[in-house]
């Protein structure tokens, strides 16, 4: 099966970080390139959010920034209505989720899709 790239809004980035507490002013994207069959991560890249010091319209802008890297799912905590209008007309996923690791958080994402 192909492999699905999923966005998570993090704080410093990477497997181990926690989930941001916002969406389009999180300082990075942790990008994760995954096989939804088996769980096995292909890939791991973390990018800086342009969003997290934009003046306006951060939500947009940080919804562009992971369309631009592949994404089709985001998860992290749930974005406001323009970021989610954005991200809804760009064929990205939200699965709303706080309070964890991108580990843990990517583990529910995998579980999410398989029961789909």
């Amino acid at each position: 099966m192909a492999t699905i790239k999923i966005a998570f809004a993090t704080v410093r980035g990477g497997l181990d970080d926690v989930l941001a507490d916002r969406f389009g002013r999180a300082p990075t994207f942790t990008i994760v390139e995954v096989d939804p069959a088996t769980g096995e991560i292909k890939n791991i890249e973390v990018i800086q959010n342009p969003g997290y010091t934009a003046g306006g319209g951060a939500g947009v802008r940080a919804a562009q920034t992971i369309a631009e890297k592949g994404a089709k799912i985001y998860v992290g905590p749930q974005p406001g209505p323009n970021a989610y209008a954005a991200l809804q007309y760009l064929g990205i996923k939200v699965i709303p989720l706080t309070g964890t690791t991108v580990r843990q958080a990517l583990q529910a994402a995998l579980q999410q899709l398989q029961q789909q």
